[in-house]
Parts: structure tokens; sequence; C-alpha cells
């Protein structure tokens, strides 16, 4: 942004009339003067570019409905950025360059902490730009007006949601044992290939990436592959391929490997087929041990036929070690599985563990702390004129032992909500008197000149779980008053439209970043905005699992020194009487 040049002072003193229309007008008027970028030195005919417009006068009607000086310091779009998506700065560039010929535009802003529909009409006048415009602040939202508003919260809501699921999707390819990769185009570039399908090529993701496939991997061309791909790419019908062979070069050594193959092709919105997604599963080691089998299978069956000639005595003998031999295979297979099965869970529990050990350290230690020192200086204080000190110390204690037991309350319901033992239970509850009794429970959490704002929208019963919403709201809420600071206003809003219950907590805290809210809902995440407040990381991902039963859902939006807001969704069903 180009910085603004100072304008002469506007004045109107020497129209009086004129100033006196401007004061009680109840339509807003703004004076602007152009600013031009500097002009080229280099290029005398070059036309220098209006690049902003500077704020030479407001009328009483302007600073009110803009919450603006008389002549603000700062540009307009300085002020509000958003204006040139708009088209907001446009129109007025066009109306001062197209001379006295009056404009008109109407426009729906809601953006640089404006929310309102607003009528413009300018004209130039001489070097200035007179503009007069009218908003619905004081006036009732249309039907248009309001469909609109709600169609952008859900859009919203919607593309925090795609947001959600799509870095979801994308941790889940990263992180899943099939080789997956996406190749663009009739040479099969290589757009995004996950660990586990370049640990197979033995290339790195910078060296696939951009890569067509058939250079990457030139042993793999005349197998058949290409002829697979130009089919699914010209068809777009997708191909499954079971325990297809290949040669590939592993180590220095040319080896055969089987794979189970899907490939699905990729579609442009028009339909066309620009791409296809590859998943592929190594199963070398599955088809190698069953044709072991086989042939193990082959050679008894061989030496059972041989001894039944020589012996028909030792027939049952040899036929009862043949099933004892499939047996113990069958055996040893289903042990493989279990083994697997059990040396995954035991690396995840090890994992939990050692984050929960890590994390119930650092919580305990500090109330613990507190609760050693308070007893200790509780022995020094004997005297009854010292009945204050010992008061204070004996609260901090309890303030303490509170603050373990929230703690391992949140544990015990990670526990029960794992092991199936938390089901939802809805009746008819009366949403304004529970967030009544919900503002109670956090009270003493308030900070000095912390509010809570209330706004309930919710006039008739809805059915829920009172006490899993009550849980929920109030975590939220706890979260809000931790990380705000003194004075901070937490706003909840809550809508019942459609029978579906909207409720969000919106705080003026710490905020979070965008590469940590990707893991506020795991087990034991804390955020880095935060890691110097107490907290055991459970919070959200117990609210998750809560609103995963009562069939809601849960979307935020943070940005960091500038607080966080958490949206829920839940539906609900309106019954007389439980």
């Amino acid at each position: 942004m180009s910085s603004v040049a100072s304008a002469p002072a506007f004045s109107l003193a020497d129209h009086d009339l004129l100033r006196a229309v401007l004061d009680v007008s109840l339509t807003g008027f703004i004076f602007f003067r152009p600013v031009f970028e500097p002009a080229d030195p280099n290029d005398p005919a070059h036309q220098p570019e209006l690049i902003d417009l500077a704020y030479v006068h407001l009328n009483p009607a302007a600073q009110r409905m803009l919450a603006l000086p008389e002549c603000p310091a700062e540009s307009f779009l300085t002020l509000y950025p958003n204006a040139v998506e708009t088209g907001i700065f446009a129109f007025h560039r066009a109306t001062f360059l197209a001379g006295e010929t009056a404009s008109r535009y109407d426009v729906n802003y809601q953006h640089d902490g404006l929310d309102n529909y607003y009528q413009l009409a300018s004209r130039r006048g001489g070097e200035l730009l007179l503009v007069s415009f009218s908003d619905t602040a004081d006036q009732p939202r249309t039907a248009v007006e309001t469909a609109l508003r709600e169609s952008q919260a859900r859009e919203m809501a919607a593309r925090a949601e795609a947001e959600t699921q799509r870095g979801e999707l994308q941790r889940i390819f990263e992180q899943a044992p099939a080789a997956v990769a996406v190749m663009m185009g009739p040479r099969y570039v290589v757009e995004w290939a996950n660990p586990a399908v370049c640990a197979m090529w033995g290339r790195t993701q910078a060296q696939a990436q951009g890569t067509p496939v058939f250079e990457l991997l030139p042993e793999a061309a005349g197998q058949g592959f290409e002829e697979l791909l130009d089919g699914v790419l010209a068809t777009g019908v997708a191909h499954v391929a079971h325990e297809l062979p290949s040669f590939i070069d592993r180590a220095g050594q040319r080896v055969t490997v089987y794979w189970n193959l899907v490939y699905n092709p990729l579609r442009e919105p028009d339909g066309r087929v620009t791409g296809i997604t590859v998943v592929a599963t190594d199963v070398t080691e599955q088809v190698l041990a069953r044709q072991q089998i086989q042939q193990l299978n082959a050679e008894l069956a061989s030496s059972i036929e041989q001894l039944r000639a020589n012996n028909a005595k030792l027939e049952q003998k040899v036929a009862d070690r043949t099933n004892a031999l499939l047996t113990t295979l069958n055996q040893l297979e289903r042990r493989g599985r279990d083994l697997a099965q059990a040396l995954a869970a035991e690396q995840e529990l090890g994992e939990l563990k050692s984050r929960f050990v890590s994390m119930a350290s650092h919580e305990f230690r500090t109330p613990l702390t507190v609760v050693l020192t308070s007893v200790e200086l509780i022995e020094d204080y004997t005297t009854t004129a010292q009945q204050g000190q010992r008061l204070k110390h004996v609260q901090r204690i309890r303030g303490a032992v509170t603050n373990l037991n929230d703690i391992l309350e949140e544990f015990l319901s990670v526990g029960r909500i794992e092991e199936g033992k938390v089901e939802s239970h809805p009746a008819n509850l009366d949403l304004p008197t529970l967030l009544a009794e919900t503002a109670a429970d956090v009270r003493a959490l308030l900070k000095p000149g912390q509010t809570i704002d209330w706004q309930v929208q919710c006039p008739d019963p809805v059915r829920l779980d009172a006490s899993l919403l009550r849980k929920i709201l109030v975590n939220l809420l706890s979260n809000a008053l931790k990380y705000s600071d003194d004075g901070a206003v937490v706003t909840v809003c809550a809508t019942c439209l459609n029978n579906q219950l909207t409720l969000s907590v919106q705080d003026q805290g710490v905020g979070i970043s965008e590469e940590d809210q990707e893991h506020l809902f795991e087990r034991f995440f804390r955020a880095r905005s935060v890691s110097t407040v107490q907290g055991t990381g459970l919070g959200l991902y117990i609210i998750a699992r809560y609103l995963e039963l009562m069939g809601g859902t849960i979307a935020l939006h943070s940005v960091l020194e500038q607080g966080t807001t958490v949206t829920l969704t839940l539906p609900y069903e309106n019954h007389p009487a439980d």
C-alpha cells in the first residue's frame, strides 16, 4: 500500500448552509482526495495510476455509521482492504476518472469490522470525490439479506469442514501403509506420492514429485503397466489387479514383486479424465508364502502316495501327520496375524503411555508443589493471630486439589468414552436455563474484568442430552476464560432453527496457529501458544467424542493474538413430553 500524502485540511467554514445540511443529514457523506502512484522520471508520458483515497471530511452521520473521526489519518484502503475484492474501490476510482457523472453502487459489506448492506452514490467535484451512502443498521433485515447471511455462514462452515476433512485425508494417506500416488497427463507425471510408495520405488518424495513415472522407474516400462494406465485414461473405467507380478530394481538387484493395484481415474468438473490415482499394496511375502505352502503340500502329497504304496498300514499315520501339519500352519498364520496386531496395539499404547506420563508429571507437579509449600507454611503459623495466613494457604490447597480432581476427571472421562460406557440420553430441556446454570458453574473461573455475553435465540424446549451438552459448554467456556486476558469478553451465541442447534463460543484470547489447529482434537495435544498454561490436552478430544455420540459436529476458527471461535452444530427433535 502506497503511503497517503498529507492533504490540506478541508473546511466548510465558508459554506454555512452546506455545513448545516451535512451535519443534520441522516445520510453519510465523505469527501475523498485521490492518491496517485509516484510519477516515473524515466517515462514522462506515463500516466500515474490512482491507487488509494485520502479522507478529507466525514459528516456526523458517516462518522457514526463507520465509527471514524471527521478526518481519519489512515487511507481508505488501509482501513478497508477488502474494498478491492468487493469492487467498492473500483467503483470510486471509475467515478473519479469519469468526471462529474454521478454513479450508484449497492454492496453487502461484511469485512473489516463492518456488517451491513450499503447503497453508495458518488460524483467527482473538481479534485475531490463526494460519496454519499446509507446502511441498514437501523432497518429490519430483509428476507433476501437474511437468507444471504445464512447461506454465507453455511458456506464458511462447509469450507472449514471441507478443509478439516482434506487435512485429515492427507494425514491418512501420509500415514497409510499402502502405497498411494497421483499421476497426471498422458506422460503420467507424479503429482503426489506418499512415503510408502516412495519407499517401494527407492526414491525420495522430492525426486518423485514432477517426474514421469516411467522416467522415475525405467525398469517398469514394457511390463504392461503403460497399457493398463492408457486404458484407464482413455475409458475412465477403474482397473483392479490382484497379485500382479512385476520386475523392479531394489538394492542394485532386479527382483520380482507382486502387487494388488487399483487404478482410479481423476476427472475434471467437465468429466474429462486428466489423471490417475494409484493405490498399491506389496503382497510379495504373502504370494511367496502361499507358493511355498503349495509346494510343501505338493511334496507332502507325493510322500503320502509313496508311503501308501509301500505300506498301507502307515496311511492313517501319514494322514494324521498331514492334518497336524496343516493345523500347525494355520495356527502359525493366525499367530502371525495376532502378533502383528498385538505389536501395533503395543506401539500405540506405549506412545500413549509416554505422552500421558510426560503430561501427568508436568500437570501434577504444579498443584502438588502448591499443596506442599502451603502445608509447610501452615506449620509455621502456630498462633491464633495468624489464622488469616492459614486460611489463605488452605484456600490454595483447596484450589490445587480441585485442579488435580479436574485433571483426573478428564482422564476418567476419556477412559469411559473409549470403553463405550458413555451414551447419549436425549430429553426435553430449556436451553436458556441450561446456559444460565452453566454460567454459574464457571463464575469462579472469571479473571478480573472478564465477562460472558449470552445471546440465546431458542425460546422452545429442545430434545438433547443435557448432561453432555453442559459438560461440552463448561469445557469450552473454561478454555475461553483461561486463555483470555483480564477484562476480555467471551461471547456465547445459541440459535435454534430447523431442528438444529448452532452454538458458538468466541473469545479474545491468544489464538491458535493454523499448523496446530490440525492436531487440536488429538489426545494430549496442546497448542504451542498455550504451552505455558496448565492443561491436559484432552478437553477438545472429549468434546469431539461427546458430539459424535450426539450426532453433532464441531468447527474451529482461530487467529493468533486475536482469539478463537468454536462452533457446534447439533441436530435435535421437538417433543411435547419425554
